[in-house]
């Protein structure tokens, strides 16, 4: 009665502060988090099936959340974990079943849905797992309302971590390490880009060696695992910088260059940097996916990561240039 009487609360506390997507979303505001939002497919460029397809797997996985830890887990979906989810499924041998089924966003109509499966499972696992330890996080980094937000959702979440660590506890213990190494580095004030990158790199990168069938996909995934990590730390920090550097947040950008507010022809400086370092590691990533062989899912995942990687990095680049704009 109390966890949901806490997370009701909390969820109207967050309508007044924000939206209850910003209570529960997985994305961590540019302190080495794992896993966000920006791993997806450049929609446009996408065959009508291949988005059905893809559509299906981000419902089933919405599904999944639910079944499994309740309601108000289905917050939590994002494109990340239904890559995760992808990714695994591609690796098994046996095919995932998909049928129409009714959402609880829009119970008239019937839509394509991935039906449960151990790929959904273990993404929906994760999905707890990490939720939990950014909740920690950010009780720990926050100012006296967030603070007293992530207090209020505790319990709800600590509950549904309790179910997804006791499925994946080597996941649970590999995520405690990642959280502890990266608070480490911040609070030492790392300005090594490479160095900071480093936990959220090697986190993902055992999350993906979890799921090789055999010796040759361990090392893949190893590599394909590591660089996707560190591109997803790049992007968070690049997207977070101006923001960071307004709040004072910690950037490993920012530190790199001694950036201070209002050197706005140094940050523009640094944002080219942080864009070459990124094309550099989306290069590795398609270099290290091209040896990787998927039984289903090949042209979402090329989309996704020849083009995809590109399209978020315009859409930041567009989204700064407006609040740029919006600034003068």
């Amino acid at each position: 009665m109390f966890t949901l009487f806490s997370l009701l609360f909390a969820v109207c506390s967050c309508k007044i502060m924000g939206t209850v997507e910003q209570a529960l979303s997985l994305r961590w505001a540019g302190d080495g988090a794992v896993l966000f939002g920006y791993v997806r497919p450049c929609k446009p460029e996408l065959k009508i099936k291949e988005f059905e397809l893809y559509k299906s797997v981000y419902c089933g996985l919405c599904k999944q959340l639910g079944h499994s830890f309740g309601y108000f887990a289905r917050f939590t979906l994002n494109y990340d974990f239904a890559f995760l989810a992808m990714l695994d499924m591609a690796l098994q041998d046996q095919c995932p079943q998909i049928e129409q089924q009714r959402c609880f966003a829009n119970p008239l109509k019937k839509k394509n849905c991935c039906l449960s499966n151990p790929s959904l499972e273990f993404s929906a696992q994760a999905a707890m797992i990490m939720l939990y330890y950014k909740v920690r996080d950010d009780i720990l980094d926050s100012r006296f309302w967030g603070r007293f937000r992530n207090y209020l959702l505790l319990p709800f979440i600590k509950n549904a971590w309790k179910k997804a660590a006791a499925k994946l506890p080597e996941i649970d213990k590999i995520m405690k390490q990642a959280m502890e190494r990266q608070r480490a580095l911040e609070s030492a004030g790392c300005g090594n880009v490479d160095e900071a990158a480093h936990p959220t790199a090697e986190f993902l990168s055992r999350i993906c060696v979890y799921m090789a069938r055999d010796d040759r996909q361990r090392r893949i995934l190893d590599r394909f695992g590591y660089l996707l990590g560190r591109w997803i730390y790049l992007i968070d920090a690049l997207d977070d910088i101006d923001d960071d550097l307004k709040e004072g947040n910690y950037n490993p950008f920012l530190l790199a260059h001694h950036i201070k507010a209002g050197e706005t022809e140094k940050i523009n400086e640094v944002v080219q940097e942080a864009k070459g370092s990124l094309n550099l590691t989306a290069a590795e990533i398609g270099t290290a996916y091209a040896l990787l062989e998927v039984n289903r899912f090949q042209p979402i995942f090329d989309n996704v990561i020849y083009l995809g990687f590109a399209d978020t990095m315009n859409q930041i680049r567009t989204k700064r240039s407006k609040k740029n704009e919006r600034s003068l």
